[in-house]
Order: C-alpha cells, then sequence, then structure tokens
C-alpha cells in the first residue's frame, strides 16, 4: 500500500480512516467506553490517530495491523478534524494521548483504576507520575521504566511485561512512540496482562513537564506542529518538513472519494 491509497471517508453516520472506523463520542462516551473495556478483563488497543500516523500506515505494516487491531482509533491531530469537517463532520471531537492521561488519573481517583505509564526517560516518568498522583490525590498511577533498545522484540523489552503483569493495572500508557510502541505490545502480547494499552507518544513528557504543549489557540488552528517543531528542531525538522507534505495526499484521496 502507498499513501495515494490512504484516505478518510464518510458512511453510514461513521468517520473512516484507511476502511476502519473512528471513534466519534465526547469525553462521557469515552469514559464508558474505557470502563466496559476495564471490565472485559482482555487486553485491548487504542491509537491516537495523528497525521504522522495517518501517512505511516501506507509504510508500517506493524502499524497497519495495530489499527487493525485497536479496539478505540481515536481521533489526536487537529489536521484530521479538519478533513472530517470538509467532508461533512462537524462535530468530531479530539482526543490527544497527551490528554487522555491526565484525564485517566482524574478518573483513576474517582473509579479507582490502577493506571501505569510504559517509557518516557526513567527520571521524567517517575516525576509523571509523582505530579499526576499529586494533582489527583488518591489515584494510583505507576511508572515503569523501559530499557533502552534498538529493537523492541529485544529480551530486556520483556521485563517490562512480566513487571506489567505483576502491578497488574487497568490503563496502560505506552509512551515510546509509534510505531515503536505498538509493535512492542504486539510482540509481547502473550506476557502482557489484561488490560487498557494506549500508544500515547510523547503524553508522558508533557504530564512532566518536560516539554509544554502549545497554547489552546495555537491547537485550534492545526498549528501545533510548528510549536512543536520550534522547541524540536532537529528531532523533528524530517517528519514535518519532509513527510508532513506527504499529508496533502491523503487529503486530496479523501476529497475525491466524497465528490465520486
Amino acid at each position: 500500500m502507498s499513501t495515494t491509497n490512504i484516505s478518510m471517508g464518510v458512511g453510514n453516520d461513521q468517520i473512516y480512516l484507511a476502511g476502519m472506523p473512528l471513534f466519534s463520542g465526547d469525553e462521557n462516551e469515552l469514559k464508558n467506553a474505557l470502563q466496559s473495556m476495564i471490565n472485559s478483563d482482555r487486553q485491548h488497543l487504542i491509537v491516537t490517530a495523528n497525521v504522522d500516523q495517518a501517512i505511516d500506515l501506507a509504510d508500517s505494516a506493524s502499524l497497519y495491523k495495530a489499527y487493525e487491531r485497536a479496539s478505540l482509533r481515536l481521533v489526536d491531530g487537529m489536521p484530521l478534524i479538519v478533513l472530517a469537517r470538509l467532508l461533512g463532520v462537524k462535530n468530531l471531537p479530539r482526543h490527544t494521548g497527551a490528554d487522555l492521561l491526565p484525564t485517566a488519573a482524574a478518573w483513576s481517583m474517582k473509579y479507582g483504576w490502577r493506571v501505569a505509564i510504559v517509557g518516557g526517560a526513567a527520571e521524567i516518568g517517575a516525576k509523571a507520575a509523582i505530579l499526576l498522583c499529586e494533582k489527583y490525590p488518591g489515584s494510583n498511577i505507576s511508572h515503569i521504566d523501559f530499557p533502552v533498545v534498538s529493537d523492541v522484540t529485544a529480551e530486556a523489552c520483556g521485563a517490562v511485561a512480566y513487571s506489567l503483569r505483576e502491578l497488574d493495572p487497568d490503563i496502560v500508557f505506552i509512551c515510546l512512540g509509534s510505531p515503536k510502541q505498538e509493535k512492542w505490545m504486539d510482540h509481547w502480547s502473550e506476557h502482557l496482562p489484561s488490560a487498557v494499552f494506549v500508544g500515547a507518544g510523547a503524553a508522558v513528557d508533557f504530564a512532566a513537564g518536560a516539554k509544554s504543549r502549545a497554547p489552546k489557540s495555537v491547537q485550534v488552528l492545526g498549528l501545533e506542529w510548528v510549536w512543536r517543531l520550534a522547541q524540536e528542531p532537529r528531532r523533528l525538522a524530517g517528519r514535518y518538513l519532509l513527510k508532513g507534505p506527504k499529508f496533502l495526499l491523503i487529503v486530496r484521496n479523501s476529497l475525491s472519494g466524497a465528490r465520486k
């Protein structure tokens, strides 16, 4: 598959990305969906779709497999929201991994959910857990270090799975970046506990205050990528300036499909 074959579409009151339905509920409906998944006592995966992942769906077999497997596909990227509006979907909500982590901490305080964070630098992950517990007294937030490896199938990564089995959380935020986080879960799924796993990227950095999010006004304009690029130009220039323009192909495909 190539980027020229990836598109968003609308049908039967549902919005799709690459033929797979995206979650269109509000925050309360998301909370109810999470509770239902927790009660099911089996593994679930939640992906948070953004421009970068939409482009990578064409070339990453592991990411595409994760999207097919996912119990929920949340819309993270504001450009996807804008594209949905162009396709006639006016009220598609945005649920980012960065927002969902503190929200889950609040729900942990209220409903007793056990939340685990995997990934992020050791000191940052630990700080994120501490700050969330301080902000939401009575919440149950833990952090598990992730080894520095080039391959998530390395045996050292299995220790994380075994630690999670001991911890027995309800929700796990995997903050390794995509598609690394999805590939890790897929490879080690047989050793992981029954829980809801959320691919959350840099959410741990935002929760720890190690990185600052763009102001709401910048986010609404779909320019959060500019804010992040200014903060980390060396790391993100390739993603946003070289790969990012491929999203225009997805926009073209989507609008062309809508006119047929």
